[in-house]
């Protein structure tokens, strides 16, 4: 398949800006010149009070902003410094020496190009498109995002899933940190008188329940840090994890089962436990009767795609959107092994993702 030539361009554009979470100021900046060609209503919010980059997300209200949105991130998770594109029979690849940062400039090509082609025909109808900021990191900007009580749906453009796939159910995540304190002696001299968290930590980590606790639960401890020396009985050891489920209440039930294994096991050696704990993201699912599942569905087989749902262990700028009252699904974009040196994003798939944005941005909503 041969790939549009400005599609082409404003990827290979959007990709050659490196813009990690925090730093997506250039692209903000290329977004926001791309609108004002078109005499398109463009701003930056507040976003960047809460992620601590250096700009906010970009918002373009087209013919008053309507009532569903399209969505896709600035941010890569790894520095795309140095890309050289490689340009194959039927896909973009790097040279394999850096990202190609696909997720989730692939989602942002899609709908600039999308834009730029409904606003050169005139065919635009009323709608927002939102690009965040640091999704790969703490999801802020969607988190900060203030919609307009007339935005009721939206799309995010941000699944490795090929074009026709959606996510239209997600688990939550809960993210936790704890701290086991014990008391520091010397390990030779006297080392009945230290408490040692390392042991305590070590102890309770062996009845957390690491790995699929059942089908949509899983849990993990991912960060140990501890000690100063090995002549030191280690007083402190930090521990950092998080609980996926697709129920808050469960997920809160194993967090106060975790809280409590440990405690117990601190108090047997004379140890202390603190605790931290927080929803990352909350769990989404959208119904098959509900607007934005309706609307692709439709919006799909009219271009000749598959639609079909899927569930996602992963989060998303729809999961903040969803906890929001904003009913979003996360669309397929093509963006394969993502975050890896060996991503890639076919012709195809590219091309039909702008479609879909193209379709989302010019079909008149009921």
């Amino acid at each position: 398949m041969v790939l549009d030539e400005r599609l082409k361009q404003i990827f290979t554009e959007l990709t050659s800006i490196d813009a990690t979470s925090g730093n997506e100021a250039p692209v903000a900046e290329y977004i926001k010149n791309f609108a004002k060609n078109f005499g398109l209503r463009v701003f930056t919010d507040g976003a960047a009070e809460l992620s601590k980059g250096n700009s906010g997300n970009v918002i373009i209200e087209i013919l008053g902003g309507g009532n569903h949105l399209l969505l896709a991130h600035m941010d890569t998770p790894r520095s795309t410094a140095n890309l050289k594109h490689q340009f194959h029979q039927d896909r973009i690849t790097s040279d394999g020496t850096t990202p190609l940062g696909v997720d989730d400039r692939g989602g942002l090509s899609s709908i600039l190009f999308a834009l730029e082609r409904a606003a050169k025909e005139g065919t635009l109808q009323p709608c927002t498109i939102l690009f965040t900021v640091c999704e790969e990191t703490t999801l802020a900007g969607s988190i900060y995002y203030k919609p307009s009580e007339a935005i009721k749906y939206g799309f995010v453009f941000d699944s490795y899933l090929t074009p026709g796939n959606f996510v239209s159910e997600t688990c939550g995540a809960i993210n936790f940190e704890l701290t086991v304190r014990g008391v520091s002696s010397h390990a030779g001299i006297s080392p009945e008188k230290g408490i040692n968290a390392i042991k305590i930590a070590a102890e309770a980590m062996a009845g957390f329940p690491f790995g699929r606790i059942d089908e949509v639960t899983t849990a993990n401890i991912g960060i140990v840090k501890g000690g100063t020396g090995t002549n030191v009985v280690c007083d402190e050891v930090h521990m950092t994890g998080e609980i996926r489920t697709d129920f808050t209440s469960y997920g809160e039930e194993i967090m106060s089962k975790i809280i409590g294994d440990f405690t117990r096991v601190c108090d047997k050696y004379g140890g202390k436990l603190e605790s931290r704990h927080f929803w990352d993201f909350l769990p989404y699912n959208i119904k098959e009767h509900e607007k934005p599942y309706r609307h692709f569905s439709e919006i799909a087989k009219k271009i000749g795609l598959k639609p079909a749902a899927k569930k996602s262990m992963g989060g998303s700028d729809a999961n903040s959107l969803n906890a929001k009252g904003i009913k979003t699904i996360n669309l397929g974009v093509g963006a394969q092994n993502p975050h890896g040196n060996d991503e890639f994003i076919l012709y195809e798939d590219l091309s039909m993702a702008s479609e879909i944005a193209y379709q989302l941005l010019t079909t008149e909503i009921d």
